[in-house]
């Protein structure tokens, strides 16, 4: 008798999707553009700089000073260009980001099946998942001091109460019929953890993930706003005294674009991860 072997079907990718996709970044590219414009006809209207620089003159003032900028070197800021303060910026923020997420993500999924790890850690993401990172901000500076150091440690807590947060409501929605079925089966407590609560939370905890890239992000450069000795927060803060409104936007802005790339980045890998959905 012949068996048969029917392949598993492969996803097809139709003229229609192709064209909506291309469609859909049309539409961001338009709504970008349209942005830019009113923006340099707001700028050219008002016929002030120090108010409202127009894109071209922000861009132009961030190119000026991307590797070094005299006027900051004269104030005493050792590493004036805006490029190295922004990626620095960037570049704590994605760090703290990796531990605290990574701690978060293991507390939270824990706390939803062990209860004395749950007693331990739901006062701590329930309380300060409540408390802005303002008010801890500078509480951080006076213990800790402009160094970074304390601004690691406030990102990577906030980071970790963010994605535990998310990862135990995701632990506790999951209905319990998967792990009683493993328990029926044999399977030990450690493996079902392991086999069946991660994988079956594993898309809404990477979902949080990039909620608390964003939240890294911004924490990281309102924490330099207030005190620091170097990134992109400092330099605003000193920018700002200074009334140099185009350079505010131009690092702003950078922050940003940063930000937004490394939120499409984790999404390709969100689908790498979960392509099995």
């Amino acid at each position: 008798m012949a068996i048969s072997v029917i392949a598993p079907a492969r996803p097809v990718i139709t003229r229609t999707g192709r064209a909506g996709a291309r469609g859909a970044v049309g539409w961001r590219v338009l709504g970008v553009a349209v942005v830019l414009i009113v923006w340099q006809l707001l700028a050219i209207a008002i016929d002030y700089t120090a108010i409202l620089p127009g894109p071209i003159k922000v861009v132009t003032d961030f190119a000026t000073s991307f590797v070094t900028d005299p006027g900051l070197s004269y104030l005493g800021v050792r590493v004036s260009g805006y490029g190295v303060n922004v990626a620095w910026t960037v570049g704590m923020a994605t760090a703290a980001w990796l531990v605290g997420s990574a701690a978060g993500a293991i507390a939270g999924l824990l706390s939803a099946r062990v209860q004395w790890v749950r007693n331990v850690t739901e006062p701590i993401l329930f309380v300060f998942g409540a408390v802005p990172a303002l008010v801890l901000a500078p509480f951080c500076l006076i213990w800790f001091g402009q160094g970074p150091g304390g601004k690691f440690a406030l990102v990577a807590f906030y980071c970790f109460v963010t994605v535990g947060l998310i990862a135990q409501a995701a632990a506790l929605a999951l209905p319990p019929v998967s792990e009683e079925y493993g328990a029926m089966m044999g399977v030990a407590a450690a493996a079902r953890f392991w086999h069946i609560v991660v994988p079956a939370t594993l898309p809404a905890v990477l979902a949080g993930l990039r909620v608390a890239l964003s939240t890294a992000i911004a924490v990281q450069a309102t924490v330099e706003l207030l005190g620091s000795q170097t990134g992109a927060g400092r330099l605003i803060a000193l920018r700002a005294t200074q009334g140099d409104v185009s350079a505010v936007l131009g690092l702003s802005l950078a922050i940003g674009i940063a930000a937004i790339l490394l939120d499409l980045l984790l999404q390709r890998l969100v689908r790498l991860f979960t392509r099995w959905q």
